[in-house]
């Protein structure tokens, strides 16, 4: 091995040390530096250790130092801190990836914040339906409809849903679903595509996780102008748990206690009229559907629809289905 190489490995294993074991708080002296070297095979003098440390911080990475008896040196700042790692840990373990795919990324982003701000247990992590099932091949298929997306490629893949015995249940009779790939979207622990196909108007919606043998085609994607300006957060706003339904323009009325959830849901730039001090009105874009028609009720009258009267005819008798499924 050159001498060249040598350094290139020495400075390599001098900034994961660093970066894993010291933070504000916790520096390393010059001794405890060279000993953790030892411990990896690889010997380095005192008189060579600051200038190593300097070319690190000449390409970047910053490593600061003080001096208290000896000379310390730590990383002040990580990739992430702790409290976005919890976030983000919460997510994961939020998700349909199965629970060898979650150890794996959980420990990569724990090992970015080092060994001293790293939490040694998941107790203040709040996880939400751990029983879900998962898809193995679920970042796979991500990877290659991303890949994709930037190549300007079709799509191929097999859908599925789960019988009672969670065994698959091929859609279309294994047949390949093709389509050209727009974006993809996460919503309420699933990662969805979006896509369109060739020959009709409007998006599809496919779970992520039920995916097989996702295959990027060799065509390219048929461009549309209805998607040419596609805002993934404008969509967001306007469907409501990735069921589709007519896109209009409705008018609702709410409690003024409802104000943080409308927003939430619509969006802060939405123009809200008062009504009197507890009550108000806004206009929205919502795609019309059952799920639509469900939050509305899960309101128990807090959130009306006022307009347009087709829109409110359709809630009534959605409301009147629900009564007489329930014998009321």
């Amino acid at each position: 091995m050159s001498k060249s190489t040598d350094t290139s490995i020495k400075l390599l294993v001098l900034y994961d040390i660093l970066s894993k074991m010291t933070d504000e708080e916790h520096a390393l002296s010059t001794n405890e530096i060279i000993a953790e070297l030892n411990k990896r095979g690889i010997p380095v003098s005192r008189k060579v250790l600051p200038s190593d440390i300097a070319l690190l911080n000449k390409y970047g990475y910053e490593i600061l130092s003080y001096v208290k008896k000896a000379r310390y040196y730590y990383v002040a700042q990580h990739t992430f801190d702790t409290a976005e790692i919890t976030m983000l840990v919460d997510a994961i373990r939020a998700s349909k990836l199965t629970e060898q795919r979650k150890n794996t990324l959980t420990d990569k982003l724990y090992s970015t914040v080092g060994l001293h701000r790293n939490p040694q247990s998941l107790e203040n992590i709040i996880t939400l339906n751990t029983s879900m099932s998962g898809n193995s091949s679920i970042v796979y298929n991500i990877d290659f409809i991303d890949r994709a997306i930037r190549e300007k490629k079709k799509i191929s893949f097999l859908y599925f849903t789960l019988d009672e015995n969670k065994k698959k249940c091929y859609r279309s009779n294994k047949k390949r679903y093709v389509f050209n790939p727009l974006t993809m979207i996460w919503n309420k622990d699933n990662y969805y595509l979006l896509c369109y196909d060739d020959k009709h108007d409007g998006l599809s919606r496919y779970r992520i996780d039920r995916m097989d043998d996702v295959q990027i085609e060799e065509a390219p994607c048929l461009e549309k102008d209805e998607f040419a300006n596609f805002n993934v957060d404008t969509y967001r706003k306007q469907i409501f748990s990735m069921f589709g339904g007519e896109l209009q323009e409705v008018e609702i009325q709410f409690d003024k206690d409802m104000l943080g959830d409308i927003f939430d849901r619509f969006g802060t730039d939405i123009k809200i009229g008062k009504i009197d001090d507890n009550t108000f009105k806004s206009a929205v874009d919502v795609q019309i559907s059952r799920t639509f028609f469900i939050w509305v009720v899960g309101t128990l009258g807090k959130v009306k629809v006022i307009s347009p009267i087709s829109v409110v005819d359709e809630f009534g008798k959605f409301v009147e289905q629900i009564q007489d499924n329930y014998g009321v």
